[in-house]
């Protein structure tokens, strides 16, 4: 019951998957309609800001015309009222206002409209712009006038002061400012558009629409275009330099009469983006706050019937679990508070079963601790049987395995103690036929020392093989095998039998030094023995150490395949050499895979017998 959810939770789950599955329906059905309305809204809000960054261009272009107006006076005032308009050095001072009023051009004329002098323009000296718009107006109008005017590949707006001479007029000064790529960054830095200025059907100055390089082509259909200046409410999407734009193109106002002019806006699709992103947040700011209302009202009028189910639900579970029934409280007047009452009716009849449940149960179990007592008792007694026959068969078992050991001790010493029996009978024979001489002496006594020592030597392993305090040590097979060869070198030396030693692996190994030496000495008198025997020409022994693996290999011949899977047998004898010295092979074995943890096995190669042992490396 504890691992379940309980039925008044199901239910709060099951009225909010309702509730959530109606909002976000709800939701869902709200964001296809109001599309349109998002849409509709953010294109009012395009059109918006094309006649805002309009009226913002109108009204830079105005506050250029009149401060270039100012300085036209101040420049008229300052210089031209008691100069003589012919003098030579006029350019120079033109230059002087120029960086002093950060102008781009500055253009002195007649009373005829023909240039005296300038500085920035491309106009020569004589040359007559009467035809000029401003000129006219200033002439006819005897005030100043500002106007936008075409100069080859940008606009540029002028401004005229009236330079009189008692009352007559002597001649004119105008002063421009270029509307250039400079000119619209500062425009463009009140407004969210990219801007470019339109003569004909050519760019004569932009801002950079979002990439390294101006435009320098009309980046939509001179067709499209005309429709977009006709029909100022109008908008078009195109695309430049892998961006897209929605673009609206208006007039120029105060323009030449000769010359077309207008203005191309381009809002950027990624700002569209952006305002519908905000729109549908809000959207969904409100959505979501509807939705905390509605669960919290859902919630308010639904807490008394949860309540009431939780009570209900509580109490059914401490009755499964404690076996305990209290007396529910629900005042709802409804189902419920009869459910509620139900139950408590039958909470009572199960405290009464609950009750007789308890004393039957009581007296149950205590016949079953009787009974499991008896039990117990004769569990131990057949444990007490099953322990006494394990031991008696260990015990008969270790008999067996003593046994084996000592009729393999004595299967070792046999050979030994029956050459020293037949020797001393030689000498006792001889003694009494007076045939014993001294060399004949000498020599059995000579076989008496050597079986004698030979005997001494089985002993001595055996009493090692079974030393209860052996204890492991680091070693190396170098270290062993030198301290073997030390013993035996000499010896295998004197008998004409090559050695070679290829040492050169050092690994670490945890086991027992003595006993390892007593299988490496048997083994390698093994391979001498047999050299010996089949008098093999230029005898040779090779002891190889590699990564935990020691190898002792000869030259003669190899073993009989009839007889390789049994030299490792108890009492097995190759019959090679009837006086063989230490453990036996079987002993050896015994050692490598028992006490060491190793491996020792024996192979032929193309060349004799093959010997390895295998241990555990201490520091891999």
């Amino acid at each position: 019951m504890k691992n379940k959810i309980p039925f008044y939770r199901k239910i709060i789950f099951k009225i909010f998957i309702l509730v959530f599955t109606v909002l976000f329906g709800s939701l869902g059905i709200n964001l296809i309609l109001t599309n349109q309305m998002i849409d509709k809204k953010i294109k009012k809000r395009i059109l918006h800001d094309f006649d805002s960054a309009f009226n913002t261009t109108n009204n830079f272009i105005n506050l250029v015309a009149q401060t270039s107006q100012v300085w036209a006076k101040e420049i008229v005032e300052n210089h031209f009222e008691t100069v003589d308009l012919n003098k030579s050095n006029l350019d120079l001072l033109l230059k002087e206002e120029k960086a002093k009023t950060s102008a781009d051009s500055i253009i002195l004329l007649d009373k005829n409209g023909q240039v005296l002098a300038q500085s920035g323009t491309n106009h020569k000296i004589g040359d007559s712009l009467e035809y000029r718009d401003i000129v006219k107006e200033t002439l006819k109008a005897k005030t100043q006038v500002s106007k936008i005017a075409r100069e080859k590949e940008t606009f540029i707006i002028y401004s005229s002061s009236i330079i009189r001479n008692k009352n007559k007029i002597d001649g004119m000064l105008l002063i421009g400012y270029f509307i250039n790529d400079r000119f619209l960054e500062n425009i463009k830095k009140n407004t969210s558009l990219e801007l470019a200025f339109i003569g004909n059907s050519a760019v004569m100055s932009s801002t950079k629409w979002g990439t390294s390089k101006n435009i320098n082509i009309l980046p939509i259909s001179y067709l499209k275009y005309q429709n977009l200046l006709n029909n100022p409410n109008l908008s078009k999407e195109i695309q430049y330099k892998n961006k897209t734009f929605i673009v609206s193109a208006r007039k120029l106002k105060n323009i030449e009469s000769l010359i077309s002019g207008s203005i191309l806006f381009a809002y950027s699709y990624d700002n569209i983006l952006d305002a519908k992103k905000k729109l549908e947040d809000k959207k969904l700011m409100i959505f979501y706050i509807t939705i905390l209302g509605a669960l919290i009202l859902i919630y308010l009028v639904i807490r008394k019937y949860l309540n009431a189910i939780k009570k209900l639900t509580n109490e059914i579970d401490n009755v499964s679990t404690n076996r305990k029934y209290e007396i529910i409280d629900i005042d709802t007047k409804d189902e419920f508070e009869l459910l509620a009452n139900s139950f408590n009716t039958m909470g009572s009849e199960l405290n009464i079963l609950h009750n007789d449940m308890e004393k039957e149960i009581k007296n149950k179990t205590k016949e079953l601790e009787e009974l499991n007592e008896q039990l117990e008792y004769k569990i131990n007694e057949e444990v007490e049987k099953s322990r006494k026959k394990d031991q008696h068969m260990i015990q008969q078992s270790r008999l067996a395995q003593m046994g084996e050991m000592i009729s393999m001790i004595a299967h070792q010493w046999r050979q030994p103690l029956a050459a020293i029996s037949s020797t001393s009978a030689t000498i006792n024979l001889k003694a009494q036929l007076d045939k014993l001489d001294k060399d004949s002496a000498l020599e059995l006594s000579t076989n008496i020392s050597k079986y004698s020592q030979h005997l001494s030597l089985t002993i001595d392993d055996f009493r090692n093989f079974f030393k209860s305090n052996k204890e492991k040590k680091d070693t190396t097979y170098k270290e062993l095998v030198t301290s073997v060869l030390s013993i035996v070198e000499i010896s295998i030396t004197n008998q004409n039998i090559n050695l070679i030693k290829k040492l050169n692996c050092i690994d670490i190994l945890n086991t027992y030094p003595n006993e390892l030496k007593q299988v490496i000495l048997n083994i390698i008198k093994n391979a001498e023995d047999i050299l010996l025997e089949k008098e093999i020409k230029d005898p040779t022994i090779t002891i190889e150490t590699q990564h935990g693996i020691l190898t002792i290999r000869d030259n003669g011949g190899g073993i009989p395949d009839n007889i390789i899977n049994k030299i490792f047998d108890p009492y097995f004898s190759t019959k090679i050499k009837k006086d063989g010295t230490g453990l036996g092979l079987y002993m050896s074995k015994t050692i490598i895979e028992e006490h060491c943890d190793g491996k020792l096995s024996v192979s032929n190669d193309k060349e004799g017998a093959v010997f390895k042992i295998e241990l555990g490396v201490k520091n891999d």
